[in-house]
């Protein structure tokens, strides 16, 4: 488990609610986690908890009966995936180290990566497969390719 979800299941866990809270992956793009903390708890409740995420660095949103949650660090979080990269990871740090130039915000590519991580190794993969043609596409365009630091694929153990 990661940091990052360590982390909010630990907030998570000292709010009362009527019952556990699961934390689960955002369906959403530009949020990494969700919970329906509030079909668990009163209003006061989900305000303290959303007040107390913010203040530890998530931007957090209400919709339709679950709080969104997200925060994107520079580098891979502690307790992913151990073990050799694949590939697709070694071919996307691959166009990465030979093209340092002419980047652009990653977070939406953290993101998938995070997500992924968490799913597995082969998941994990495909995701690469995914951002490895969308790099290959940029560069034939001429468009930036994501700032995202090769930690996020080195091979060896991430932690």
């Amino acid at each position: 488990m990661n940091e990052l979800r360590q982390e909010m299941m630990q907030l998570l866990s000292g709010t009362e609610s009527s019952r556990p809270v699961p934390l689960r992956r955002s369906l959403r793009e530009d949020f990494l986690y969700a919970t329906d903390l509030p079909q668990a708890t009163g209003d006061s409740d989900v305000a303290a908890f959303r007040r107390k995420a913010e203040e530890c660095g998530w931007r957090t949103a209400e919709e339709d009966g679950w709080i969104l949650l997200d925060r994107i660090p520079d580098n891979i979080p502690a307790g992913s995936f151990q073990g050799k990269a694949g590939t697709e990871a070694r071919c996307c740090a691959g166009i990465l180290r030979r093209h340092p130039e002419n980047r652009k915000d990653g977070t939406r590519e953290k993101r998938i990566l995070i997500k992924a991580d968490e799913e597995g190794r082969e998941v994990f993969e495909k995701a690469c497969r995914v951002l490895h043609r969308e790099m290959a596409e940029a560069l034939r365009k001429g468009e930036p390719l994501p700032y995202l630091p090769a930690e996020y694929f080195k091979e060896g153990k991430r932690t």
